[in-house]
């Protein structure tokens, strides 16, 4: 019995050491061979310019990208929200290789700590990016979390979506999509939504399905900017 607990702590760190090695690897060589386009980036820019920090959001299952995307920004020190489940610990090491400084915790029960960590991060003039759909679904439905933060951070939220010409959509709980290399990306970024520091149930129910329908529609006009569309709000 111990010898079997042993082998299984063993693969599991030899997991924790490659994987992550692998997966940032992987991003690189597609994001090296993408011919990737922004639309509307001035939406977080004009903030930016501003000195305002933001909360990037995006659904669970395009956020394979989403490190390269900042590589594009690079006076931006960016954190990336990563959950304790399982696999928490390989995509945070995965995002620290890609630059991304990670938080472990999560929006939901439980996450009072995270919640503490990431508006610090904020406060002090850094960016977030989280999957309001995360970690574990339902697909495309947002957490009340995020909208928290927002109002007790004072901190805009900004929805984004990807998406590229040719690419594999996995069957899983988040329609996990992989972009084939040398093929087209685009990053769509959508309006700000920015939360008032007020305790009304029905306000904040408001944003949260204000910001619900934001990332579903730019995460349609993602998928349709190759004239190839794929409605998120049918699945």
């Amino acid at each position: 019995m111990k010898v079997k607990k042993i082998k299984r702590k063993i693969e599991k760190r030899i997991k924790v050491i490659i994987a992550p090695l692998l997966i940032s690897s992987i991003i690189r060589f597609i994001s090296l061979t993408l011919r990737i386009t922004e639309h509307d980036p001035e939406n977080v820019r004009q903030l930016w310019e501003k000195g305002r920090s933001v909360i990037v959001v995006f659904w669970h299952g395009r956020l394979l990208m989403v490190p390269m995307l900042f590589k594009r920004y690079k006076e931006r020190k960016v954190y990336g929200l990563t959950s304790h489940h399982n696999d928490g610990e390989i995509i945070a090491r995965s995002g620290q290789l890609l630059g991304y400084e990670a938080i472990r915790g999560s929006t939901g029960k439980g996450g009072l700590s995270a919640l503490r960590k990431m508006i610090r991060v904020l406060k002090s003039g850094s960016d977030l990016t989280l999957a309001p759909d995360g970690p574990n679904g339902p697909r495309y439905k947002v957490q009340r979390g995020v909208i928290d933060l927002a109002r007790l951070s004072g901190a805009p939220i900004l929805p984004m979506a990807f998406s590229s010409s040719k690419k594999k959509i996995f069957n899983t709980w988040d329609a996990f999509l992989l972009p084939f290399p040398f093929s087209k990306g685009v990053f769509v970024w959508g309006e700000p939504v920015s939360i008032d520091n007020n305790n009304d149930k029905e306000y904040l129910k408001d944003k949260r399905r204000m910001l619900e329908e934001r990332l579903i529609s730019i995460t349609n006009m993602a998928d349709s900017y190759f004239k190839k569309d794929r409605d998120v709000s049918a699945l």
